[in-house]
């Protein structure tokens, strides 16, 4: 095996705490797996879960039974950003109501399972709710005013909590509602582009106009085209910057579910007004801004090859590209992503083409803090690795893709890896004691505290959760 740095001497102590255990029989209707029906939260101290009774259903919460119900609608479980609250939509008596810190509300015909959002303080809780065919938004547990539909998903607060918006459909026609204030009625609402920026000053979103499509930022109309791509709308974090994939000619063919490039259509990106070049195809999840919003990226398809453009400038072209892995290091000097030639993948950090491997797990390539770090994991030849600056660590049966993080000096690197039935945590070349499973991916992952502790959640085979802490000292 090789180790990534030569260690004299590195002692791990260990401190597990109780989190709790699963007690009830667990409700998992359409789970594929234990972790498709158990929700972590964010500080990984809490843990939550639908249990079936006989004839009812019940959120357990650190192992305290909360209400029962007759159902407990699956998906609807969220914590709050800060850990402290929970809510969830409860069915009983044939209505619908979310419960709140415990506590149900009122009852509505149905509510959407996917409309829980708290705000980023945690201090807020708003939601979708039907009642006798129309449908509302529930603020602070007041009800808003009612329209024909809310647009699914489109229910947000701007990142400092003090604006909402949402889509709504009102006489057939759709418009956004923001702060209570209507916008301008339009065909249509695009799905996935409501969008508040960074300072929370600005809001932008896709609407349909005389059948074409258009981006409205700040209430001013932008150019028509034949469509906008879903979820590709994004602002610079300064705010100043926004841009945004659009079609032009003909909409494009699908063949089994996919877009297919035509002759008669083109995709670009469209950057504070300004068209860029026309190509194939556009990645409309790939567009990123660097730190300091100087530097516009994507990923495009041009007769048949993939390529990122960097502010205008195409990089090398291949085969393929990873979806969503384009990313730049937090200070924004440097970018990564993934490609494939063939039917091999390799990373191009800042230009430069790296190793090729069999596969590329989940989580792309991570920079850190400081940027001057990276590392990926990858499959090869039937083991899987962590590469770091290049460098290949120790072989392992499986490694959790997006579980890796740099500590906050940038000088330390952890993963869950598994062999046989076993995982553990490897902290830099180090591996750490076994455990049956590990909540180790990325949205709930291995939690630095310290440059030198880190924090994580596993499972015992008994069904007790324990929140572990690690102490590592490096002689």
């Amino acid at each position: 095996m090789i180790h990534l740095q030569k260690r004299t001497c590195v002692v791990r102590s260990i401190e597990e705490t109780r989190v709790c255990s699963l007690e009830y029989p667990l409700s998992a209707v359409g789970a594929e797996s234990i972790q498709d029906f158990i929700v972590i939260s964010p500080d990984l101290c809490h843990v939550a879960y639908i249990a079936q009774l006989q004839r009812s259903q019940m959120v357990v919460l650190d192992g305290n039974p909360q209400l029962e119900f007759d159902e407990i609608i699956k998906g609807s479980l969220v914590f709050s950003p800060d850990s402290k609250r929970l809510a969830y939509v409860g069915s009983k008596n044939g209505q619908q109501m979310a419960v709140i810190d415990g506590k149900a509300k009122k009852g509505y015909e149905g509510i959407l399972s996917d409309s829980l959002v708290f705000t980023p303080d945690s201090r807020r809780l708003a939601y979708s709710a039907q009642n006798e065919g129309q449908q509302m938004v529930i603020i602070d547990g007041r009800s808003r005013r009612k329209y024909q539909g809310i647009l699914a998903a489109s229910l947000q607060f701007s990142p400092d909590g003090k604006h909402h918006a949402y889509a709504a459909c009102k006489n057939g026609s759709w418009l956004v509602v923001e702060d209570g204030k209507e916008h301008q009625a339009y065909q249509g609402i695009s799905v996935g582009t409501l969008s508040f920026s960074p300072d929370s000053s600005r809001l932008a979103y896709a609407a349909k106009k005389d059948y074409r499509w258009i981006v409205v930022c700040d209430g001013r109309e932008g150019e028509p085209y034949s469509a906008v791509g879903g979820g590709s709308l994004i602002f610079s974090s300064d705010s100043r910057h926004l841009a945004y994939a659009v079609l032009i000619g003909n909409q494009p063919a699908t063949v089994e579910g996919k877009y297919t490039t035509s002759k008669n259509s083109k995709q670009l990106v469209v950057a504070d007004g300004i068209e860029g070049k026309q190509y194939d195809a556009v990645g409309g999840d790939s567009l990123i801004y660097s730190a300091d919003g100087s530097i516009l990226a994507y990923a495009a398809m041009q007769a048949q090859k993939v390529l990122v453009v960097s502010n205008g400038e195409e990089g090398p072209r291949f085969d393929g590209i990873g979806k969503a892995t384009l990313v730049f290091s937090p200070e924004g000097r440097h970018m990564a992503y993934i490609v494939r030639e063939k039917q091999r993948w390799c990373a191009v950090v800042d230009g430069i083409q790296g190793k090729f491997y069999d596969t590329f797990l989940e989580g792309g390539v991570v920079f850190s803090p400081d940027g001057q770090h990276w590392a990926y994991a990858v499959q090869n030849e039937g083991k899987a690795f962590v590469v770091r600056d290049g460098e290949e660590g120790n072989y392992y049966d499986a490694v959790v893709g997006d579980s890796l993080a740099f500590s906050p000096d940038s000088q330390h690197l952890v993963y869950t890896a598994q062999n046989g039935d076993q995982q553990f945590v490897v902290f830099d070349a180090d591996e750490g004691q076994d455990y049956n499973l590990l909540y180790t991916t990325q949205e709930r992952g291995i939690v630095f505290l310290s440059n030198d502790r880190i924090q994580y959640l596993t499972l015992m085979p008994s069904g007790e959760f324990r929140l572990v802490q690690e102490e590592v000292l490096v002689y």
